[in-house]
């Protein structure tokens, strides 16, 4: 019988182009962890209130789906603080202080092992953060509309 399972010990090692000399040791969600996903992503259908709390919202379950894959996606890397402090990029703070095209790149690397870009319209795979359609619901039920969030 062919396996079904997701191997958790299988890991890819990227070497980093936009860290030199740095690299992630990454691993792929297993189905699970993707209904998960796909349930934050779920939020980012929201009422649509006041235009502040309106992209506080779409901000705030953006940074959870993307702390979620870093925490379930990345097993290893050799990045450090400017104290020379191995980051710990599964709390949020740390993320706040990473260098964006690092963590850009990270981010790239962790939808491309998990196909979210290359099965953009499969059951179970959205496009990379970054690309997300965002779903706005009016204050009328009957009428919603699809804008990009680029």
């Amino acid at each position: 019988m062919p396996r079904a399972t997701v191997d958790i010990m299988k890991t890819e090692r990227f070497e980093l182009k936009s860290c030199p000399g740095g690299f992630v040791e990454l691993r792929k969600l297993s189905y699970g962890q993707i209904l998960e996903r796909r349930g934050m992503m779920a939020g980012m259908r929201v009422r649509a209130g006041q235009k502040g709390e309106f992209e506080g919202e779409i901000q705030t379950i953006n940074n959870k789906v993307t702390l979620f894959e870093i925490k379930n996606c990345l097993v290893d890397h050799n990045l450090e603080d400017d104290k020379g402090q191995p980051l710990d990029l599964s709390q949020q703070h740390v993320l706040f202080s990473l260098e964006p095209k690092i963590g850009q790149e990270i981010e790239t690397l962790i939808d491309k092992l998990n196909n979210f870009e290359e099965d953009d319209g499969a059951e179970g795979n959205s496009p990379a953060a970054s690309e997300r359609p965002l779903t706005v619901v009016t204050s009328d039920p009957d009428s919603t509309s699809n804008s990009q969030s680029n």
